[in-house]
């Protein structure tokens, strides 16, 4: 899998856990923010998300866009 695919199922994953800890419905979490409830789903299965995006997700789930983005990555920078 390529290193992009995997940083955007780390999201997804990191996604679904604020769903589930959230408590709220896709429709609920979409009142809380400027997304469709149908685009948040999208987001958890594997979609690739805007910065933009993330702030707004943030937003539906009430917390800091940093912990929405707390996923284990590490940068090879010898390597572009």
């Amino acid at each position: 899998m390529a290193e992009k695919e995997k940083l955007i199922k780390q999201l997804a994953e990191k996604l679904k856990e604020l769903k589930v800890s959230s408590g709220l419905s896709y429709r609920q979490l979409a009142q809380r923010c400027s997304l469709d409830h149908a685009d948040i789903k999208k987001y958890e299965n594997g979609v690739d998300v805007r910065f933009t995006t993330i702030i707004e997700l943030a937003k539906a789930y009430g917390v800091h866009p940093m912990e929405i983005l707390e996923i284990d990555y590490e940068i090879n920078f010898e390597n572009p």
